[in-house]
């Protein structure tokens, strides 16, 4: 009996022992007491909302990201759902916003918490709806579901948006107030659409530019005088006056730089002959500006803007 007693308590000294070698789980942390990577299932999709059709999680854009070499870009854009963790807004945000109108951000296949999520996925300047530019800082906060639109990069590690990323959708009120639910673009025969476009941009090198000029429709969602002195626009034969804007097909995202009015270095003489939300078709060679789809130094054919 003396030899039973004393086996039993060496055993129960060495459970003892091995309970308090075992790796304490603190909050926000991810691994588990052998030290692997405890991976939370993604947090379900807000109720009500509704998610554009092939959107993937944050997880699922990791994975495409982990499979490129760094810096590699993909050729397709994804929709990438997720809630936005936090904030990358450096020293230079507060004067950079006026200008450009996007925004920084994480998102993250499950919700702020004190757990910390294993990936998060960097939306790198990212705009608005459509690609047009966020009006102030409302339009996004922590713990808001969005639905980002963007090509996916390896950069060095950080798997990140690349080109012209823009917020498809959002559970932010301020959001949904601000930018305008748009009717789907219907192309004519012989022209092509944002989506198509950004297709051809694809098969582009990085900074070059397509031989062949195209009709492009579409929507503009943001405007960038390239002459702040717009009272005498039209007014310089020798420096024809241009726009350049961002425009969409409400599913995907193209910058137009520096077109012309109606024809081949023509000036538009009055800045009311563009505005937001004006349906336009652009004549333009289309360049690939390292990710970005450009309509560039082409002109404006059409518009449904009265002024034009």
């Amino acid at each position: 009996m003396k030899v039973q007693h004393l086996f039993l308590a060496i055993a129960a000294t060495a459970m003892l022992l091995t309970a308090c070698e075992e790796k304490q789980v603190l909050p926000g942390d991810n691994t588990n007491n052998q030290g692997a990577l405890v991976v939370p299932a993604p947090t379900p999709d807000p109720k009500g909302f509704v998610v554009p059709e092939g959107a993937i999680n944050v997880y699922e854009a990791v994975e495409i990201a982990k499979s490129l070499k760094f810096g590699e870009v993909t050729e397709k854009r994804y929709l990438i759902k997720g809630y936005l963790t936090s904030f990358n807004r450096g020293e230079s945000f507060k004067t950079d916003f006026p200008t450009y109108g996007n925004d920084l951000f994480y998102i993250s296949a499950v919700q702020p918490s004190d757990e910390q999520p294993i990936h998060n996925f960097y939306a790198y300047r990212a705009l608005g709806k459509y690609g047009a530019k966020f009006p102030d800082l409302d339009c996004l906060k922590e713990g808001d579901f969005v639905v980002i639109s963007c090509l996916i990069t390896n950069y060095n590690g950080v798997f990140e948006s690349s080109g012209n990323c823009f917020v498809m959708a959002s559970t932010n009120e301020h959001f949904n107030q601000v930018f305008p639910t748009l009717e789907p673009i219907v192309t004519k025969e012989g022209e092509i659409d944002v989506t198509e476009a950004d297709a051809v941009r694809a098969t582009v090198p990085e900074g070059k530019t397509s031989d062949e000029y195209y009709d492009i429709r579409g929507y503009v969602v943001s405007i960038d005088y390239t002459k702040t002195d717009t009272v005498n626009w039209g007014k310089d034969p020798e420096k024809p006056d241009t726009y350049t804007f961002n425009m969409t097909d409400g599913k995907s995202s193209a910058t137009a730089f520096k077109i012309y009015y109606k024809t081949d270095g023509q000036s538009f003489v009055d800045p009311k002959q563009v505005k937001l939300w004006d349906e336009v078709v652009l004549h333009s060679k289309i360049q690939n500006y390292y990710g970005t789809c450009e309509p560039a130094y082409g002109w404006m054919t059409e518009s449904s803007n009265p002024d034009f």
